[in-house]
């Protein structure tokens, strides 16, 4: 721990945790479970800091991705608030501007609330280049649902290569190393991890081959039904992607981020009614911010500023307090 190794720290830590599961000796699980916490604390902030590399360079989808997983590393209300504030300002900062001026500035607030020692210094280490490949994938894949965690978990190191390159945008080395490695590799982990590829590379004709593929060999793969809209939706090619959504409620596969998915389409074809009840229908759920983002866009499109200043106060002023 003090030498930073945080991962290091962590899995001693859990190992320790592990040899005592049949002792009562609560207070020394208690001091185990305690820095278990200072290193997820400790990860949480490198991922903080890894998001502000990556928007820097223009990723912000990257930046996004390590902002979540942040959050799911620690319950660490500070960490929690500095990465709801980045995300605000990282996913829809279209929206801000447009809240009436009585109302403060949500860039100014989230700029204000999202300072701390982990993002002013300009010599920040990069924490894909201190860490292992093994240590910089178990971070990457703690962002992925727990099912497939656990899956991706096993999947060893030349696996472990073609994931972080993917994730570095490196698509023809991930392409060739996740070829090398298919024989070992479930089949819908390897088609969703590749059509995933080919859409970032902007062939989105072949990556809708292999997502389909994906859900084919695996019909609860959530990722790979999620992804496989998205592209088709990107595409504007509504109908099909309602289809897909449509299949991911029936069977409770990601079923409020295919219905968050469903109020877009509506937006995008017009519909602005159905969206909003769509949207209201999803700010008693988890989502709530997310929905609460695009609904203050769509209630400032229809005229509705004071209806949009009520849900803006109420759903995402208080992320940065």
């Amino acid at each position: 721990m003090e030498s930073d190794r945080f991962f290091d720290a962590r899995t001693c830590y859990q190992d320790g945790v592990e040899l005592l599961s049949d002792c009562d000796d609560s207070a020394q699980k208690d001091v185990f479970f305690e820095r278990i916490a200072v290193a997820n604390r400790k990860l949480a902030g490198l991922n903080l800091q890894e998001a502000e590399h990556a928007h820097a360079r223009g990723d912000v989808d990257k930046a996004i991705d390590h902002l979540e997983l942040a959050k799911t590393l620690t319950d660490d209300l500070d960490v929690r608030k500095q990465a709801d504030a980045l995300l605000l300002r990282y996913e829809q900062p279209q929206v801000q501007p447009q809240i009436p001026a009585a109302k403060p500035s949500t860039s100014s607030s989230c700029a204000s609330c999202s300072g701390s020692s982990t993002h002013e210094s300009p010599e920040a280490v990069n924490p894909s280049e201190t860490l292992t490949l093994m240590e910089y994938y178990e971070l990457l894949i703690h962002q992925l649902p727990a099912d497939q965690q656990q899956r991706y978990s096993l999947l060893g190191e030349e696996f472990a290569h073609a994931y972080v390159a993917a994730s570095q945008d490196q698509h023809q080395e991930a392409l060739a190393a996740f070829e090398r490695c298919s024989s070992t590799l479930p089949l819908d982990i390897f088609c969703y991890e590749k059509g995933k590829i080919l859409h970032r590379m902007g062939n989105d004709r072949e990556s809708e081959q292999y997502l389909r593929q994906a859900v084919q060999h695996n019909a609860n793969h959530s990722l790979a039904w999620i992804n496989l809209a998205l592209v088709l939706r990107e595409g504007n090619r509504f109908q099909e992607t309602l289809s897909v959504i449509e299949t991911m409620i029936t069977n409770g596969i990601m079923p409020e981020e295919a219905l968050l998915l469903r109020a877009d389409i509506l937006v995008a074809t017009g519909e602005h009614d159905a969206a909003v009840n769509q949207y209201v229908e999803l700010l008693q759920t988890p989502w709530a911010s997310a929905a609460a983002e695009k609904l203050c866009v769509i209630l400032m499109e229809m005229g509705r500023e004071g209806d949009a200043a009520v849900i803006f106060k109420k759903y995402m002023k208080k992320s940065c307090h």
